[in-house]
């Protein structure tokens, strides 16, 4: 999963309801990247993959918006 460190925006199901969430790539000194997530200007969560599984590093978003979330990551990413 690598998005060259853009910012894009991505479509997704959060608390309900069909959002555009503003994405801000970033990587731990360790290599692994991971996903700062916003909706009209705030930041609303941070999310990364792992084990294949998405995962909330912050946040207070339910398992399904992360999931919709993360789902809409990795459809961006695959169509670049």
């Amino acid at each position: 999963m690598e998005n060259n460190g853009r910012d894009f925006s991505v479509k997704a199901i959060v608390e309900g309801q069909e959002q555009e969430v503003y994405i801000v790539t970033s990587e731990t000194t360790d290599g692994v990247t991971f996903y700062n997530c916003s909706v009209n200007g705030r930041e609303i969560t941070q999310v990364r993959k792992d084990e294949q599984v998405w995962k909330q590093i912050w946040g207070d978003l339910s398992e399904a918006d992360v999931k919709s979330i993360g789902e809409a990551i990795e459809g961006s990413v695959l169509e670049e």
